[in-house]
């Protein structure tokens, strides 16, 4: 069922507001506040309900499946390392944009988040030198970007590539 282009427009809204807030909170602080998160999917699951109510338990389902498996590559990545490399808030904002996007598309955020992220290391070690690889960045700005790119995927062109 496609959605009503003023609900398409309110959830946007929401979803960007949503967005640039975890944004402006984790690019200095590197912390994701859990009211953002639980706001990002809550109006997630708000939207699925609205437009496609009997595939909630599915995206209930798959952000839960997100959560396990983002947080076992963290969990994996500090047994071998013994570093944090994925925060946390990080691992929660994943799930909750999993509440936006078809699990089709997830492969495709994942991607965008990371490549983004890739470029912005290199842009920095580039003009500050090689110093700024070992730095820490905060990656829920780059989720946030993967999941607009993502979710304008979806609603613009998801029914015209077979996504709905």
């Amino acid at each position: 069922m496609a959605a009503h282009p003023s609900l398409m427009l309110a959830a946007t809204v929401a979803l960007l507001a949503i967005l640039s807030g975890i944004s402006i909170a984790d690019f200095p602080r590197q912390i994701i506040p859990d009211p953002l998160n639980l706001a990002l999917a809550g109006v997630g699951l708000a939207y699925q309900m609205a437009t496609q109510a009997d595939g909630l338990p599915q995206q209930i389902l798959f952000a839960a499946m997100t959560f396990a498996a983002v947080w076992l590559v963290r969990r994996c990545h500090f047994v071998m390392t013994g570093r944090i490399g994925l925060g946390l808030g990080d691992v929660k904002m994943l799930a909750a944009a999993a509440c936006w996007v078809s699990p089709l598309l997830l492969p495709v955020l994942l991607f965008i988040a990371s490549a983004s992220a890739l470029l912005f290391v290199g842009g920095r070690v580039v003009a500050t030198g090689p110093a700024a690889a070992q730095a820490r960045i905060p990656f829920g700005p780059f989720i946030a970007l993967g999941l607009c790119c993502t979710w304008a995927l979806e609603q613009f062109a998801g029914s015209n590539i077979g996504l709905l």
